[in-house]
């Protein structure tokens, strides 16, 4: 008999997690509110207890390295987790010394849907879905090579997401200018669709939505029943959650019943 951990259902159950809703410099752990940004991160303004400071007096006084500038980043789509300080802290604690920006923006033609796999700590995670018309709210983490590499461990190892270039789009960031294409993580095993078309995420914001949406608890609810797992939901969570196998094989059968990604013009690439 599983026994129920309620911290752990809780938090697949808190997916996508709270993001503040203004640009942030994410700094060793902290996420710190961007007033100003330019090609020197160094010379970047952040709020710290309410008062403007330039970047590089934060990092003498951590004795942080100098992060490398703008144009040697690589923009990537961070449309669920990746958005969230506290679990932008469990990935990048361990490695010690990131920091790198975090932009709001709106992406244009796209929504944030729930993707074919269930998380480690049993959730639907995210992904995205051409949808034109559709304008979501989203953000972009601006990684360099050690950083996008300690990205790539967290987001590749189950193979359940693709990385690539995603091209010919529409991208409004604040602080930098419009982008026409950028890199993303994308489902590699695509996404749920319980009605026949994707189901959207209820806790990212979206203009022109086709999608139905709903919160992540509704989300595994839909999972469970198109499994056919009866029982109490908690049940069901903790059971991904407590056996890699019984996480793998519902992947499996949910890989099975869903929709690819269906935007034409998106290039995969090696990480």
């Amino acid at each position: 008999m599983t026994s129920l951990r309620p911290q752990g259902v809780e938090t697949a159950k808190r997916y996508p997690f709270p993001r503040p809703g203004y640009s942030f410099l994410y700094v060793d752990g902290d996420a710190l509110p961007l007033l100003s940004l330019g090609e020197s991160l160094e010379e970047a303004e952040i709020e710290v207890d309410g008062r403007a400071l330039p970047l590089g007096a934060l990092l003498s006084r951590r004795g942080i390295a100098t992060p490398l500038p703008l144009s040697r980043r690589t923009p990537v789509l961070a449309y669920g987790a990746n958005a969230a300080p506290e679990r932008l802290r469990r990935k990048f604690v361990p490695i010690g010394g990131a920091v790198f920006p975090v932009l709001q923006g709106r992406l244009y033609d796209f929504d944030v849907v729930h993707a074919a796999h269930i998380s480690s700590y049993g959730a639907v995670p995210a992904t995205i879905e051409h949808s034109p018309g559709t304008v979501c709210d989203i953000a972009i983490t601006l990684l360099d090579e050690r950083e996008l590499a300690r990205m790539h461990e967290t987001e590749l190892r189950r193979h359940t997401y693709l990385f690539g270039l995603l091209n010919n789009i529409r991208l409004e960031p604040d602080l930098v200018p419009a982008m026409h294409a950028v890199s993303s993580y994308v489902g590699g095993f695509g996404h749920i669709a319980p009605d026949g078309e994707a189901l959207a995420l209820a806790a990212i914001r979206a203009e022109g939505r086709r999608f139905r949406s709903c919160s992540q608890t509704e989300a595994l609810r839909t999972i469970q029943v198109m499994l056919g797992v009866p029982g109490p939901l908690d049940a069901f969570i903790q059971g991904a959650v407590d056996d890699d196998a019984i996480r793998r094989a519902r992947t499996e059968s949910l890989r099975a019943q869903a929709q690819r990604f269906s935007y034409g013009d998106f290039a995969p690439s090696a990480p």
